[in-house]
Protein backbone atom coordinates (compact mmCIF):
# COMPACT_ATOMS: atom_id res chain seq x y z
CA UNK A 1 0.00 0.00 0.00
CA UNK A 2 1.29 3.40 -0.91
CA UNK A 3 1.45 5.93 1.87
CA UNK A 4 -0.06 9.28 1.13
CA UNK A 5 1.19 12.47 2.69
CA UNK A 6 -2.29 12.99 4.16
CA UNK A 7 -2.17 9.60 5.92
CA UNK A 8 1.31 10.22 7.33
CA UNK A 9 0.29 13.67 8.61
CA UNK A 10 -2.81 12.11 10.19
CA UNK A 11 -0.67 9.61 12.12
CA UNK A 12 1.83 12.34 13.00
CA UNK A 13 -0.80 14.60 14.56
CA UNK A 14 -2.48 11.70 16.33
CA UNK A 15 0.89 10.91 17.88
CA UNK A 16 1.35 14.50 19.01
CA UNK A 17 -2.15 14.49 20.51
CA UNK A 18 -1.47 11.23 22.38
CA UNK A 19 1.89 12.54 23.61
CA UNK A 20 0.26 15.69 24.97
CA UNK A 21 -2.58 13.71 26.53
CA UNK A 22 -0.22 11.35 28.33
CA UNK A 23 1.88 14.29 29.51
CA UNK A 24 -1.17 15.94 31.06
CA UNK A 25 -2.35 12.71 32.71
CA UNK A 26 1.17 12.01 33.99
CA UNK A 27 1.37 15.50 35.52
CA UNK A 28 -2.05 15.11 37.15
CA UNK A 29 -1.21 11.66 38.48
CA UNK A 30 2.14 12.69 39.92
CA UNK A 31 0.66 15.86 41.39
CA UNK A 32 -1.84 13.83 43.39
CA UNK A 33 0.67 11.08 44.17
CA UNK A 34 3.79 13.11 45.01
CA UNK A 35 2.51 16.63 45.59
CA UNK A 36 3.18 19.99 44.07
CA UNK A 37 6.98 19.88 44.49
CA UNK A 38 7.28 17.27 41.73
CA UNK A 39 5.00 19.30 39.48
CA UNK A 40 7.03 22.45 40.14
CA UNK A 41 10.16 20.60 38.97
CA UNK A 42 8.35 19.72 35.74
CA UNK A 43 7.11 23.28 35.29
CA UNK A 44 10.64 24.65 35.63
CA UNK A 45 11.47 23.08 32.26
CA UNK A 46 7.92 22.76 30.95
CA UNK A 47 8.65 23.51 27.26
CA UNK A 48 11.36 20.81 27.12
CA UNK A 49 9.10 18.23 28.76
CA UNK A 50 6.11 19.14 26.61
CA UNK A 51 8.13 18.90 23.38
CA UNK A 52 9.70 15.67 24.61
CA UNK A 53 6.24 14.21 25.17
CA UNK A 54 5.23 15.26 21.67
CA UNK A 55 8.33 13.59 20.21
CA UNK A 56 7.55 10.37 22.07
CA UNK A 57 3.98 10.62 20.78
CA UNK A 58 5.30 11.06 17.25
CA UNK A 59 7.52 8.00 17.72
CA UNK A 60 4.62 5.82 18.77
CA UNK A 61 1.99 7.52 16.60
CA UNK A 62 3.75 7.50 13.25
CA UNK A 63 4.97 3.92 13.58
CA UNK A 64 1.36 2.83 14.07
CA UNK A 65 1.12 3.25 10.30
CA UNK A 66 2.53 -0.30 10.01
CA UNK A 67 -0.97 -1.59 10.82
CA UNK A 68 -2.12 -0.29 7.43
CA UNK A 69 0.23 -2.75 5.71
CA UNK A 70 -1.14 -6.11 4.62
CA UNK A 71 2.04 -8.18 4.67
CA UNK A 72 3.63 -8.69 8.08
CA UNK A 73 1.75 -10.56 10.74
CA UNK A 74 0.01 -8.66 13.51
CA UNK A 75 2.69 -9.77 15.97
CA UNK A 76 5.49 -8.37 13.78
CA UNK A 77 3.56 -5.12 13.29
CA UNK A 78 3.08 -4.79 17.05
CA UNK A 79 6.79 -5.53 17.58
CA UNK A 80 7.84 -2.85 15.11
CA UNK A 81 5.43 -0.38 16.69
CA UNK A 82 6.63 -1.18 20.22
CA UNK A 83 10.38 -1.19 19.59
CA UNK A 84 10.48 1.95 17.43
CA UNK A 85 8.16 3.85 19.78
CA UNK A 86 10.04 2.66 22.85
CA UNK A 87 13.31 3.62 21.18
CA UNK A 88 11.98 7.15 20.76
CA UNK A 89 10.86 7.14 24.40
CA UNK A 90 14.26 6.08 25.77
CA UNK A 91 16.18 8.56 23.62
CA UNK A 92 13.98 11.39 24.88
CA UNK A 93 13.82 10.05 28.45
CA UNK A 94 17.60 9.89 28.83
CA UNK A 95 18.09 13.25 27.12
CA UNK A 96 15.57 14.99 29.40
CA UNK A 97 16.59 13.03 32.53
CA UNK A 98 13.18 11.39 32.89
CA UNK A 99 15.09 8.23 33.74
CA UNK A 100 18.32 8.37 35.75
CA UNK A 101 20.92 6.74 33.44
CA UNK A 102 23.02 5.21 36.22
CA UNK A 103 20.29 3.27 37.99
CA UNK A 104 20.08 0.05 35.97
CA UNK A 105 17.35 -1.36 38.21
CA UNK A 106 15.24 1.72 37.56
CA UNK A 107 15.82 1.46 33.80
CA UNK A 108 14.72 -2.18 33.88
CA UNK A 109 11.64 -1.28 35.91
CA UNK A 110 10.82 1.51 33.46
CA UNK A 111 11.14 -0.95 30.58
CA UNK A 112 8.64 -3.28 32.29
CA UNK A 113 6.27 -0.35 32.81
CA UNK A 114 6.69 0.57 29.12
CA UNK A 115 5.86 -3.00 28.09
CA UNK A 116 2.79 -3.13 30.32
CA UNK A 117 1.55 0.31 29.23
CA UNK A 118 2.02 -0.51 25.56
CA UNK A 119 0.27 -3.88 25.97
CA UNK A 120 -2.75 -2.37 27.72
CA UNK A 121 -3.15 0.47 25.21
CA UNK A 122 -2.60 -1.88 22.26
CA UNK A 123 -5.15 -4.36 23.61
CA UNK A 124 -7.77 -1.63 24.13
CA UNK A 125 -7.31 -0.45 20.53
CA UNK A 126 -7.43 -4.07 19.34
CA UNK A 127 -10.74 -4.66 21.13
CA UNK A 128 -12.13 -1.41 19.72
CA UNK A 129 -11.11 -2.42 16.19
CA UNK A 130 -12.67 -5.87 16.58
CA UNK A 131 -15.93 -4.31 17.79
CA UNK A 132 -15.93 -1.87 14.90
CA UNK A 133 -15.27 -4.66 12.39
CA UNK A 134 -18.12 -6.70 13.88
CA UNK A 135 -20.47 -3.71 13.58
CA UNK A 136 -19.50 -3.15 9.95
CA UNK A 137 -19.93 -6.86 9.13
CA UNK A 138 -23.35 -6.94 10.80
CA UNK A 139 -24.42 -3.89 8.82
CA UNK A 140 -23.19 -5.45 5.56
CA UNK A 141 -25.17 -8.62 6.30
CA UNK A 142 -28.30 -6.53 6.92
CA UNK A 143 -27.80 -4.75 3.60
CA UNK A 144 -27.33 -8.00 1.67
CA UNK A 145 -30.53 -9.46 3.19
CA UNK A 146 -32.64 -6.55 2.06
Amino acid sequence: MKYSVKLIIKFLFRGIAWGCTFFVFFCLFTFYWQGKDFLLAILEYYPRHAVGSMIVGIGYGTTAIVYVLERPSLLIKAGIHFFVGTGFFYCVAFHLDWIPPRLSRYVFLEFLVSCATFAVIWFVFYLFSCKEARTINDRLQELTKS
